[in-house]
């Protein structure tokens, strides 16, 4: 074998190596990343199934437990006709001139105002109010307030037909008082009923309080698939309303639903992910950090002067007076051997019986003394100093 020739440099790896070494990490981490927003988007889709943000209870076209799908059905198969709405508009046009309608408002939103309710009267000869607000019961069923909770088992109690028809059902919601001309049925005992009948003229409305029994998974129980039925099955028409968030303004041309075309969502979308397409188009890697020695050394001696000049600039005496006895007190502790923790006061004492110095003396310096002026500040510096000379000459002498 020839030996290398002197001066000759080491085989050294190939220059495309290292950029495609590069290029396949970069390509992992863009693999990282979309496995990272994947994962991100099946969790949020995950979490999303089972939440019910976004939905109605008691949806006549929710087959899930708390929907009332089955109840809709039901009565379609009656012969009544079930329209659902979700806007104050939109169920006025409706109920067109409300014969023969029955309007069925299920506000679990709590959205509608007083004016809303104040609208309401007049367009239908039946309304059926879900669980209502105070708001609602004052402006539709004046008298009737809300009496707390009502749960379990009722009887009838009262000569409503649909309630006799029902006879006992079971349910969870609102008991209510009411006054003497109006109708009671299923009392809680105490002195509260869950649903209650007023007539204001030509105008029939009933307050139902117990607003789980329309659900899917209850209307099996006892007389509830009759009392609902009977309730909602006395004209030919329904229209189930339940209010959007839109209908909190209860404004007609100036809603935000109003303004927005079908291609406002997909807009919207769209402008997103170009965003993102030219954020990944135009957005450079600046590489990795580059750790790098100072290139100068700044001395102690230059930083304490410019801290100097900077206490001087601003005249703060009392803080470079307090920065001076700071330094002096740990200076001090450290030649006479006391443990860091030491407090002034033990610094003080022993200081006063290394030198020989009143202890009063001492004090006066480290913590009492006062600087008026610049040449106060010097002289108590130079008396700090003092102090620390005479206390190494005390503690180590020659």
């Amino acid at each position: 074998m020839s030996a290398p020739v002197a001066g000759t440099a080491p085989a050294t790896p190939a220059s495309g190596e290292r950029p495609r070494g590069r290029r396949v990490g970069l390509v992992l981490l863009w693999v990282a990343i979309g496995l990272v927003v994947v994962f991100g988007v099946l969790v949020v889709w995950a979490a999303g199934r089972g939440s019910q943000v976004g939905e109605h209870l008691r949806s006549p076209d929710d087959p899930s437990p708390g929907g009332a799908m089955a109840l809709a059905q039901v009565l379609e198969q009656q012969g009544v006709d079930v329209q659902l709405v979700h806007s104050f508009w939109e169920m006025q046009s409706a109920l067109g001139d409300g014969r023969d309608a029955t309007l069925l408002v299920d506000d679990d939103w709590w959205v509608l105002t007083d004016e809303a309710y104040q609208e309401m009267l007049p367009l239908a000869e039946h309304l059926v109010i879900v669980q209502p607000t105070d708001a609602a019961l004052a402006r539709l069923a004046p008298g009737v307030e809300y009496a707390g909770f009502a749960g379990g088992t009722f009887a009838a109690d009262c000569a409503l037909p649909a309630a006799q028809r029902a006879g006992r059902i079971a349910g969870n919601g609102d008991a209510y008082t009411a006054p003497a001309s109006a109708t009671r049925c299923y009392a809680d005992g105490q002195g509260g009923s869950a649903l209650v009948r007023v007539d204001r003229g030509t105008l029939t409305i009933t307050v139902l309080g117990l607003g789980d029994l329309l659900g899917n998974d209850t209307i099996a129980s006892q007389g509830d698939a009759a009392l609902a039925l009977g309730l909602l099955g006395e004209q030919p028409r329904l229209v189930w309303y339940q209010p959007d968030v839109d209908d909190y303004a209860f404004e007609d041309s100036n809603s935000l639903a109003a303004h927005q075309g079908p291609w406002f969502l997909p807009l919207v979308v769209l402008l997103l992910l170009v965003g993102v397409a030219a954020a990944v188009w135009r957005g450079r890697r600046m590489g990795p950090v580059v750790v790098e020695d100072l290139p100068v050394v700044v001395r102690s001696s230059e930083t304490m002067e410019g801290r100097a000049r900077l206490y001087e600039r601003g005249g703060a005496r009392d803080h470079a007076l307090a920065t001076l006895r700071t330094a002096t007190l740990a200076r001090l502790a450290r030649t006479l051997g006391l443990a860091r923790t030491a407090s002034d006061d033990e610094i003080v004492a022993a200081t006063a019986a290394a030198t020989g110095r009143d202890p009063a003396t001492i004090d006066f310096l480290l913590r009492s003394a006062e600087a008026r002026d610049d040449r106060a500040l010097v002289g108590l510096s130079d008396g700090l100093l003092r102090l620390e000379q005479e206390l190494r000459r005390a503690v180590q002498p020659d």
